[in-house]
């Protein structure tokens, strides 16, 4: 890679970096794509994290916003996502502590309440409460979660 080579190779992932915020381990992938020796990923690397184009901190921020507020997506299912990301576990069990309780626990309710209307009418009670539990486990919320929901009030309305 010469000097030309790795100018336009770092513009391009200075791009890819600014357009959302990406963790080290998708500009790693990107960087593969343009050149396979270490060296020359690690020192790109380097050199984004000290420019400000990557930040694992900013990016499990980011990311954990993302799903809590538009997926509407669980504790359990954002860490095995940031897990995938190769994120170091102290940086994903301080983001996801910093979910608001509030928001987390309105988010769990209005999927409760969402699915609980699309159930069919002839279930019983315990058909329903199953079937609710299992959406909401797919959505990544774990059975301390699921203490904080009203069932009976989910099914009489």
């Amino acid at each position: 890679m010469g000097l030309l080579e790795f100018g336009v190779i770092k513009s391009k992932l200075e791009r890819y970096c600014a357009y959302q915020e990406r963790s080290i381990y998708e500009a790693e992938k990107k960087i593969r794509t343009y050149t396979n020796k270490d060296e020359k990923v690690e020192h790109l690397l380097s050199v984004l994290s000290r420019d400000g184009f990557l930040n694992q901190t900013r990016f499990v921020d980011s990311f954990i916003r993302g799903k809590v507020n538009l997926k509407k997506w669980g504790k359990q299912k954002i860490r095995m996502a940031l897990i995938q990301h190769k994120i170091p576990k102290e940086i994903i069990d301080q983001g996801l502590n910093d979910i608001p309780k509030q928001k987390y626990t309105q988010n769990l309710q209005v999927l409760a309440e969402k699915k609980a209307l699309s159930l069919k009418k002839g279930l019983t009670e315990f058909e329903k409460k199953g079937r609710i539990l299992r959406f909401l486990s797919s959505k990544g919320y774990s059975s301390n979660d699921w203490d904080e929901i009203d069932f009976s009030s989910l099914f009489t309305s």
